[in-house]
């Protein structure tokens, strides 16, 4: 096998769901939707909002249909299926007299980015051993992880213990990079990895494992790179897409509104289609106000038509670079874009024979921002959303390998992200390396400058606490004001 290819069936879903755009509504409880049928809306499928005392198996029976899924964190949500001799709008007209019907929505395909693209894995045909922290070298020593800086991040910070949910076509959990071998024994176990085991809402089941099929090894590559910035997070997979990468927006919201319910930190979401949708729009708005950092790809078709979730408020949109900082060829842009990341030729962790391969997509830059968003909540675990955003954006680099640009740019956003930028942010002055910054960094600072202590680690940097290039007098006085006088934070690279 030396490559994988997607079916045409993404080239027939992309043209049904460019056609039509419709506004993003923010549904409330207690008001009627009324929402136009989109081409991509899959037949014989509403997604239908009931008030408690209404019993969603009359209503379906009402209609000749039957209930075909409820989501399992919103009790009142359903999926129900309806006769095709039936269009859409005279079934949404039908329900929405019925008294305790909220709304009345489509159920809309929904794919991930490389099924459209017809992207091409390149499985690693050697199958390197796994070891960690050096082999594959190809893994931890390749391009994209030196643009992001997460090499020299991970001294600071590899997001220990926060909690990433990936909505994905699944993982496979046994992977070389989510086990641990006992070296005695040789008994295989899952390490830490997981902080769930997720769930399947394509199979209605509590494993979120891949399958074999077009898409096969898409979650599995997509938590390779959350785990390559972010070592030591813990991940909860979602599988809403079926084994060709296809899903759909009831599955979808449903994953959404479980991340909710199990407390996750940050939201990876490597999928999309070129139409807001409301039932995933009104998820993605309960995930803000939880206070989820949501990052989304921005799509693969070289096109500034707005793709979601990425352009939904709220919501970290990341284009894909190449390794010499230009925009890759296949990357969507636009007005909506955040950030940029590199998302040509990434290696990562792949499901099947081979363990490892090359892939490329907007779906594998967004990662990597997942990742240093896990970095900043592990030092700063009450950041907000919008903190964590600010922080990114303060921290990216505008001044790439061709030359620098001015932000707001339709392809670079606000910038590259930097996962070592944003470490160096979250621990300068912590020149003891000891978590804190507290009165024992001015004695450690002072002793380095004075009486040849040693310096600031595990990165020299840590001590140029005003930020001015050089470790001097002026950054002890600096860390005296800021911790006895309430003066301004140790800087963050501005």
């Amino acid at each position: 096998m030396s490559n994988i290819k997607f079916s045409a069936l993404g080239v027939l879903l992309f043209l049904f769901v460019s056609l039509v755009a419709f506004p993003w509504h923010n549904g409330e409880a207690g008001q009627r939707d009324v929402i136009q049928i989109h081409p991509a809306a899959i037949p014989g499928q509403a997604i239908v909002n009931l008030e408690a005392a209404k019993s969603v198996h009359d209503l379906a029976g009402d209609i000749d249909g039957r209930v075909l899924k409820s989501d399992p964190c919103k009790k009142n949500i359903y999926l129900i299926s309806f006769p095709r001799d039936y269009t859409f709008d005279e079934i949404r007209d039908a329900l929405k007299h019925n008294s305790g019907v909220i709304s009345v929505r489509p159920n809309y395909r929904v794919a991930l980015p490389e099924v459209n693209q017809g992207s091409d894995i390149f499985p690693d045909q050697s199958n390197p051993i796994y070891l960690e922290g050096s082999s594959p070298s190809a893994y931890y020593e390749q391009q994209s992880e030196g643009n992001v800086g997460s090499d020299s991040a991970n001294m600071l910070a590899t997001g220990r213990d926060v909690v990433v949910g990936i909505i994905d076509n699944g993982v496979e959990y046994y992977h070389p990079l989510f086990i641990y071998i006992d070296s005695i024994t040789s008994d295989t176990t899952l390490d830490s990895t997981f902080a769930d085991m997720g769930y399947d809402y394509v199979d209605d089941d509590s494993s979120a494992a891949e399958e074999t099929g077009d898409a096969y090894g898409h979650g599995t590559f997509v938590t390779g790179i959350i785990r390559l910035v972010a070592p030591n997070c813990r991940v909860i997979p979602y599988r809403a897409f079926d084994d060709d990468g296809v899903g759909s927006s009831f599955d979808v919201s449903s994953a959404i509104y479980q991340a909710i319910e199990d407390g996750v930190d940050v939201l990876n979401m490597s999928f999309g289609l070129y139409s807001s949708d409301t039932s995933i729009a009104d998820a993605v708005g309960e995930a803000y106000e939880a206070g989820i950092a949501m990052v989304a790809s921005c799509g693969n078709d070289n096109t500034a038509t707005p793709f979601y979730p990425a352009s939904y408020t709220g919501v970290i949109a990341v284009s894909a670079i190449d390794s010499l900082d230009y925009p890759a060829d296949f990357s969507n842009h636009g007005a909506y874009i955040d950030y940029c990341a590199p998302g040509v030729n990434v290696y990562s962790s792949l499901a099947g024979e081979y363990k490892w391969g090359i892939w490329s997509g907007t779906s594998f830059a967004a990662p990597q921002v997942t990742g240093i968003c896990a970095l900043i909540l592990e030092w700063k675990p009450a950041y907000s959303s919008l903190q964590v955003d600010s922080l990114i954006r303060k921290t990216a680099d505008t001044s790439l390998a061709w030359g620098s640009f001015t932000p707001h740019d339709s392809s670079y956003g606000y910038g590259r992200a930097d996962a070592y930028e944003v470490a160096l942010c979250l621990r300068r002055g912590d020149v003891d390396n000891s978590g804190t910054i507290d009165s024992s960094d001015i004695v450690y600072l002072n002793s380095y400058l004075t009486t040849s202590g040693p310096p600031p680690v595990p990165i020299l940097k840590l001590g140029d606490v005003n930020c001015s290039g050089i470790i001097n007098t002026l950054d002890v006085a600096y860390l005296i004001n800021y911790l006895n006088s309430g003066g301004p934070a140790p800087c963050c690279g501005e």
